[in-house]
């Protein structure tokens, strides 16, 4: 396994998802984006070093940094606010939408669901995995006619009102 500098590891913590090409993705666009000389630097050693591993690796790596690592100050940034805030959830990653996704406070997203994907049918994701999605009333009423047709199985559902999740089962195990 590769080390990673404290500047690499808050970087790597910040990052929205676990998938190695989708963190190379936001990498990139922050290099490209970015002022700042050293956190330039720090991202494009990082890039070196995920395009180094293996996709299991580079997920292994990356989960586990946004689990364990606890930031040496108070967060400052709203990137560092969201993964502090994301990480004390204890949120499962799912496939789909990370619970702190930006579609959670859209207004017209009026439904959180965790489900489980049945079928290589299914219009959204691959047999076997299990899915967050923000839907808004008509996205809601797609999912319930594709748990009719057994593409999908919801384990879980929130009403989300500004941003905030009613959920209608609090003590499922997702």
């Amino acid at each position: 396994m590769i080390t990673l500098t404290e500047d690499e590891k808050r970087m790597v913590f910040q990052l929205e998802g676990c998938h190695r090409y989708d963190a190379i993705q936001e990498i990139a666009v922050l290099c490209q984006y970015t002022r700042d000389h050293n956190k330039k630097a720090t991202a494009e050693n990082l890039l070196k070093k995920f395009r180094e591993l293996s996709e299991d690796d580079c997920k292994e790596l990356i989960c586990d940094i946004q689990r364990n690592y606890h930031l040496p100050w108070k967060a400052r940034t709203i990137g560092e606010m969201v993964a502090v805030a994301r990480q004390e959830s204890g949120a499962r990653k799912l496939e789909g939408h990370d619970i702190m996704a930006l579609e959670r406070f859209d207004p017209e997203v009026t439904h959180m669901i965790v489900f489980d994907v049945l079928s290589r049918e299914s219009p959204v994701g691959d047999k076997g995995h299990r899915m967050r999605l923000f839907l808004t009333e008509a996205g809601y009423e797609k999912a319930l006619e594709n748990q009719g047709n057994q593409y999908i199985h919801i384990r879980n559902h929130a009403r989300v009102i500004a941003g905030n999740l009613k959920y209608d089962h609090t003590d499922k195990d997702l």
